[in-house]
């Protein structure tokens, strides 16, 4: 068994010269991904969920035709630096929800393609709408042998619980059951989501929804498996033989943009300790917080969490903390390699040898989950906060 660092929803912003995702960056094309971003990150998985676009399928098989990208037996695909890309298509259900269906294959998505070229006003984009409904897309999913999970499922902005239902099993019916992962978010962590009695049914993912460089590997998931494949990936979502998520890591939720409910009108931000959904100033709705929002549908206090459900451990990108400018980033870099290993892995009193100890200091305090947050909602991101004890 080995183990590998996973990010499984990043987001292309241009392949075959056009635009495929709108708000995402131009520099997020296949070659750069693969190539450098994940070096960067220190990822041996990603999971590109544009593949429903004919351009992006196209820029895949011309890597493969260089010799960038080599399909295994099992029609896996694996970079030449090692990374697995996995198949994945993020879709917006006739209800207004996204999801997310991983395929096995390439011709898995290329019959996904065929099929939604009639279902889709625009295949080309990212994240395409469908006129179909959810049930569905698991059926689909089901005959292509994909793994249908639920994207960023706590999110007011096209989130199943955030926007659409309570609980799953009211607008899936049995079809429930075929549900495999929840994708929680950048705004909700494990503890919130195990306050409801029904996720224990599923494992959690954490993923960046990367739009951009820099936010690629944000969120990321550990996982156990017997190599690169997916067919292990599918066993670590069940956890059949001892393949599993060993851990998620993710930002702390506090950061998340859509933490607390906002006022578009008052320009403010939910303060209460209770569930927020109209303003005080001016009396109209607010946009749902998922904290506000899970407060409000949970059916327990305290997070109730399954056997075995796997650590949920804080991060934050590099970026974000205080006082580690593009110098620092560089030397950090040039002596432990990748982000993941800065974050996790790298020697602490080898580091304040290269680096201020302040920014060791929040290095350490985020691997002890003990950075202070200042929130945020209504589309801006929480920052961290500079500690009194800075030194």
């Amino acid at each position: 068994m080995q183990l590998y660092y996973a990010d499984l929803h990043v987001h292309i912003g241009r392949a075959q010269g056009r635009k495929i995702k709108v708000t995402a960056s131009d520099k997020m094309n296949l070659a750069y991904i693969l190539k450098q971003g994940v070096l960067e990150k220190g990822l041996q998985m990603v999971g590109i969920v544009d593949c429903g676009s004919p351009m992006v399928l196209q820029d895949i098989e011309e890597l493969i035709e260089e010799g960038e990208l080599r399909p295994t037996r099992n029609g896996d695909l694996i970079s030449r630096r090692g990374v697995m890309l996995l198949l994945g298509v993020e879709i917006e259900s006739r209800e207004g929800v996204h999801f997310i269906v991983y395929l096995p294959d390439l011709e898995a998505v290329k019959t996904w393609q065929k099929i939604m070229q009639r279902k889709v006003t625009n295949p080309i984009l990212s994240t395409q709408k469908t006129s179909m409904g959810a049930t569905e897309l698991i059926d689909l999913a089901a005959v292509l042998r994909g793994i249908f999970v639920v994207a960023h499922a706590f999110t007011p902005h096209r989130g199943a619980y955030g926007c659409w239902v309570y609980r799953l099993y009211e607008g899936l019916g049995q079809r429930v059951h075929h549900v495999m992962a929840i994708e929680l978010g950048l705004s909700a962590d494990t503890d919130m989501a195990d306050t409801i009695k029904e996720t224990r049914n599923y494992a959690f993912l954490s993923n960046s929804d990367a739009h951009s460089p820099a936010n690629l590997a944000r969120e990321y998931n550990l996982l156990r498996m017997g190599g690169l494949s997916f067919a292990e990936f599918r066993m670590a979502l069940t956890g059949e033989k001892g393949r599993r998520i060993m851990a998620n890591y993710g930002m702390h939720p506090l950061l998340g943009k859509y933490h607390r409910s906002y006022c578009p009108q008052c320009r403010v931000i939910a303060q209460t300790d209770q569930a927020t959904f109209t303003c005080d100033i001016c009396g109209e709705q607010m946009i749902p917080g998922v904290w506000d929002r899970i407060l409000a549908i949970r059916d327990y206090d305290i997070p109730h969490h399954p056997i075995g459900r796997p650590p949920y451990h804080y991060r934050v990108p590099l970026h974000f903390i205080p006082e580690l400018g593009p110098k620092t980033y560089a030397r950090l870099r040039r002596a432990f390699g990748s982000e993941i290993q800065i974050m996790e892995h790298a020697d602490l009193e080898m580091m304040r040898r290269i680096v201020k100890p302040s920014v060791v200091h929040y290095i350490e305090k985020m691997r002890n989950n003990e950075l202070e947050i200042i929130p945020g909602g209504g589309g801006y991101y929480g920052k961290v906060k500079k500690s009194d004890d800075d030194h």
